[in-house]
């Protein structure tokens, strides 16, 4: 017979310390800050000093090449860049 061990703290999720959604309603309505970083390999701060309004800034990758999305600091998975209607989106492809 096979006992079960208690897991580590990095074995751990969300779901072993709360007992289903209910438990997340008292802070689900807590601001947080989400954002999507694009990284622009070769950026110097003369490039910085010379922006101007309509400067397009190459960023060597294509367009359905995953980004990295972040949550207070933290990264939660990958986007990719997609467009909805007339709007710039991003599209969640992994979370994890």
């Amino acid at each position: 017979m096979e006992t079960e061990h208690p897991k580590t703290a990095t074995e751990q999720t969300a779901g072993d310390h709360f007992d289903g959604q209910d438990a997340w309603q008292d802070v689900a309505g807590l601001p947080c800050f989400l954002s999507v970083a694009l990284r622009i390999t070769g950026f110097r701060v003369r490039d910085l000093l010379e922006l101007q309004v309509a400067t397009v800034l190459n960023t060597g990758r294509n367009m359905n090449d995953p980004v990295p999305v972040w949550v207070n600091s933290v990264q939660i998975g990958e986007a990719e860049f997609d467009v909805f209607g007339t709007r710039l989106a991003v599209r969640i492809s992994e979370l994890g």
